[in-house]
């Protein structure tokens, strides 16, 4: 009889211990997802970020094969402005 009941609980142990297993494996599961979520999204605004700056390059180099005269206005412009303000 005692034979039979520590047979048992040995059983039950080991149910137990698969249980808990799986809880923490569960959570493991659950927190590694929001990491990769997270990873991804973070990925998405890198590329986004990439993209602008690629695209902002091209309309300096845009700009200066224009021969710089765009900058001069602009810088020219300014001055007479400031200087008319004061």
């Amino acid at each position: 009889m005692i034979r039979k009941m520590a047979d048992e609980q040995q059983m039950k142990n080991k149910q137990l211990d698969n249980t808990n297993k799986a809880i923490f494996v569960d959570e493991d599961n659950e927190e590694k997802r929001k990491m990769q979520a997270l990873k991804q999204k973070f990925k998405a605004k890198l590329e986004e970020q990439g993209r602008k700056i690629d695209n902002i390059k091209m309309e300096i180099n845009l700009y200066k094969r224009k021969g710089g005269h765009i900058y001069t206005k602009v810088t020219t412009n300014r001055r007479v402005n400031q200087q008319g303000d004061q």
